[in-house]
């Protein structure tokens, strides 16, 4: 079989220029450590519209973005040149501007990942006026938008573009009294929608061109939502120094490895800062972006796997759910190995969420296929610090959260046996709109942003090898009896025992017992094990047993999930790992059959 190749690590790896970017430690008495990348972060343009403004004349007949046409001839590409979106968005831009819409206000879009989307994403910051996106969830699988009433009464819309009108009986239900709804199907929404044609009948490149060039790049560009473990959304401020700073110094670490200035293929939301970031880059760098239509579920990954056959790229990144069912579709089809392999030299996942089992698979496939090996880069960050501000700047094959990037500085304080991370950038938020207190909290007397997460060096005698995820500070509980579990480094250690046996797990526990798990099964496990797949966990959990004594960590039991973790419904966090606490909340009823005994549990 594919996966069976034993040697990878002895395959040469396609040539990767990284960047040169170094680390310096400052050891303080108290035990705290300050790495911080040696390279300082290079002079770029902060204005990301400015340098949009720019690309609308040095590359206007090239794709900014992509998407797939829904028609009767066989659905092909539908393209957005670099020339036609700068038109579009002064007019996006001159009609806010034309309506008075004050920067005291904001945009909200209810929309999937599409190019009228991007528009106003552009077009609200070339008007000055912040502008959020909001999960199509908090839209179309809610009935009674009490997440969305929240946003809205946060940041306070006048403009509200619902694209479709899927959306209709959201954007009429949240509506301010004095805000305004602009749709692409407007005859859908209620008497008084503006049609978005009207919107973009009426560019004005050279004038808006001329507002750009004075836009105050430390000014609130727009609000990433982000809710964490609360179910509570928050609103992240986000400027274009802020982007920019995260493109560069990005870009700057990785060299020409992650190639956001050639074709891309993406389906993260852009109301997640995964997605939201990646679109920012590519502009920065004047690449092209296909939207990708799929999605990593069981239902909607043949149409990422359609797209990957037609669009071979350079760089591909995705959650660790979508990696899976990617290896599996590798496995099975080699017509696809071809055409995915023949370009990649990247592939980019959070250094939270990956098993190292699932890294070595694909690493097979790629020998297998090409005879090379392709570099699988990790990065760390949130919602709060722009996206990535460490990575994985040499080539390893270990799972890990890699080091700062040139401009960021991370903050490790000795806690729990590993260390809490804090973190300065360029790309930092400047806080939470509307929430003084949370902003204040959140910075230590440092001015450090504190993560609430746990790291720890592969091997503190050669910190050059990078740190890994030790597990989220609020994924540590304790039992009935009031044993403290620190559940992610139980999560680390099961894995370690099982390999490619699970894709993820969740301990459970907390007010309980004992300890069990909720576990996402592997499918090459399923399919080689078959119907002793139940035999083979339960063996594995004897063995685990066997080295975990103590009431703090052994395991009474397991149950497998058949949904996998849903991004949109927040069970993957921002860094890519499984958000606990939200699993825990959605899937309440699947905790109750693990602790009653039922069908489908499996004892050691």
């Amino acid at each position: 079989m594919l996966d069976r190749i034993e040697d990878f690590h002895q395959a040469p790896c396609r040539p990767i220029r990284f960047g040169d970017v170094g680390l310096e430690i400052e050891r303080r008495d108290d035990g705290a450590l300050i790495l911080s990348a040696k390279a300082p972060l290079e002079p770029h343009e902060q204005n990301l519209m400015r340098r949009f403004w720019r690309l609308g004349d040095s590359q206007a007949d090239k794709t900014w973005i992509a998407e797939r046409a829904k028609d009767e001839h066989g659905g092909g590409w539908r393209r957005l040149t670099y020339g036609e979106a700068r038109r579009d968005v002064s007019a996006v831009a001159g009609w806010l501007k034309a309506r008075g819409v004050p920067a005291s206000r904001s945009i909200l879009v209810l929309s999937g990942n599409t190019p009228t989307h991007a528009l106003w994403m552009f077009g609200a910051m070339a008007a000055g006026v912040p502008i959020c996106s909001v999960s199509v969830n908090y839209s179309l699988l809610s009935t009674d938008f009490e997440r969305l009433r929240h946003v809205v009464e946060l940041v306070k819309p006048a403009v509200i573009f619902a694209e479709t009108a899927d959306f209709a009986r959201a954007a009429e239900a949240i509506a301010p009294a004095d805000a305004v709804i602009v749709s692409a199907e407007a005859g859908a929404f209620p008497v008084g929608t503006v049609a978005m044609s009207a919107v973009l009948a009426s560019p004005d490149v050279e004038g808006i061109g001329q507002a750009v060039e004075a836009l105050d790049p430390t000014a609130p560009a727009r609000y990433l939502l982000t809710s964490g473990s609360t179910g509570r959304p928050k609103a992240v401020i986000h400027t274009q120094a802020m982007m920019t700073g995260n493109t560069a110094s990005g870009s700057q670490a990785m060299g020409d490895a992650f190639d956001w200035g050639g074709t891309m293929l993406d389906w993260l939301p852009w109301s997640h800062i995964a997605g939201s970031s990646l679109l920012t880059n590519i502009t920065w760098l004047g690449g092209t972006l296909h939207i990708d239509d799929g999605r990593p579920t069981a239902t909607g990954f043949a149409a990422t796997l359609r797209n990957l056959k037609e669009v071979p790229v350079r760089f591909y990144g995705t959650m660790p759910s979508g990696y899976a069912m990617l290896a599996d579709a590798l496995e099975a089809d080699e017509d696809l190995r071809k055409t995915f392999f023949s370009e990649l030299r990247v592939m980019l996942f959070g250094g939270a969420g990956l098993p190292q089992p699932l890294h070595d698979r694909l690493q097979r496939l790629a020998v297998a296929t090409t005879g090379q090996r392709f570099m699988f880069v990790s990065g760390y960050g949130s919602t709060e610090t722009g996206s990535a501000i460490s990575y994985t700047w040499w080539e390893s094959t270990r799972v890990g959260i890699g080091l700062p990037v040139p401009g960021a500085s991370l903050k490790l304080v000795p806690a729990d046996g590993a260390y809490e991370v804090r973190v300065k950038a360029a790309s930092v938020t400047p806080g939470y709109f509307g929430d003084d207190a949370r902003t204040a909290e959140v910075f230590d007397e440092d001015g450090f942003l504190r993560m609430d997460d746990l790291a720890d060096f592969h091997d503190p005698e050669q910190p050059l090898l990078g740190l890994f995820f030790a597990g989220r500070r609020v994924e540590q509980f304790k039992l009935a009896n009031g044993t403290f579990v620190a559940a992610g480094r139980l999560r680390t250690d099961l894995l370690e025992v099982l390999p490619g046996m699970f894709r993820d797990v969740v301990i459970c526990g907390e007010g309980q017992a004992d300890l069990r798990v909720l576990a996402w099964a592997d499918p090459e496990a399923e399919r080689r094990l078959g119907d002793a797949m139940g035999a083979a966990v339960a063996d594995g959990l004897r063995r685990y047993n066997a080295t975990h004594t103590g009431q703090s960590e052994r395991l009474a039991g397991l149950l497998f999930l058949a949904a996998p973790p849903d991004v949109e419904g927040h069970e993957v966090s921002d860094k890519g790992s499984i958000n606990r606490a939200m699993v825990l909340r959605r899937r309440a009823g699947d905790v109750a059959r693990l602790y009653a005994g039922g069908e489908g549990v499996i004892a050691p």
